[in-house]
């Protein structure tokens, strides 16, 4: 009988574990939702019509799901939302160690804003010694063709920011992966 005690409380024990994992990761993706939804000054805001959400969730958003309805996007600097119905996503851009190091869109119909982002991580093994591990993490965002003055504008801010600070592009590539004399990552 106290074998079967202590099985129920082992279970009931990782039961709390991972609902307490869930609640902890609901609430940090809310966090990032508020921060961006309460950003004063966004880089750029748009609708996708009906026929434009279905063409962008064909083209690069497959997570999304066509049910005939808008679909709104907002880019801040920490990163950028999509919210239709009640579907939702947050994408982190500039978070803690990460760096936007390319943004590009050439403005032409079906041609996507795209942003890469990357960060470091610096870990170290049991006898001391250091290792560092690269990311990188791309985007490729549909831009109605309206709206191309926004995507610019979002690429103009991180190519200002990267251009203003070209140690933070150096930092996160590894040594031997090639870079640019510009600091322009190639996508």
């Amino acid at each position: 009988m106290a074998y079967l005690f202590f099985i129920f409380a082992i279970i009931f024990m990782a039961g709390m574990g991972g609902a307490a994992y869930w609640l902890r990761v609901r609430r940090t993706r809310s966090d990032d939702i508020a921060e961006i939804l309460n950003d004063p000054y966004p880089l750029a805001f748009w609708t996708y019509t009906p026929q434009e959400w279905q063409q962008a969730v064909a083209d690069e958003f497959s997570w999304g799901r066509v049910d005939g309805g808008e679909c709104q996007i907002r880019i801040c600097k920490s990163g950028f939302y999509v919210s239709q119905g009640s579907q939702r996503r947050v994408f982190e851009l500039e978070t803690g160690p990460k760096v936007v190091t390319f943004a590009g869109y050439l403005g032409m119909e079906r041609n996507p804003l795209k942003l890469r982002v990357r960060w470091k991580v610096v870990t170290y093994d049991r006898n001391g010694n250091k290792q560092t591990n690269y990311h990188r993490q791309d985007y490729r965002i549909p831009v109605p063709l309206r709206e191309k003055e926004s995507a610019q504008a979002v690429v103009d801010f991180f190519t200002a920011r990267l251009e203003q600070n070209l140690n933070a592009y150096t930092e996160l590539v590894p040594d031997d992966e090639p870079i640019s004399l510009f600091g322009k990552d190639s996508f």
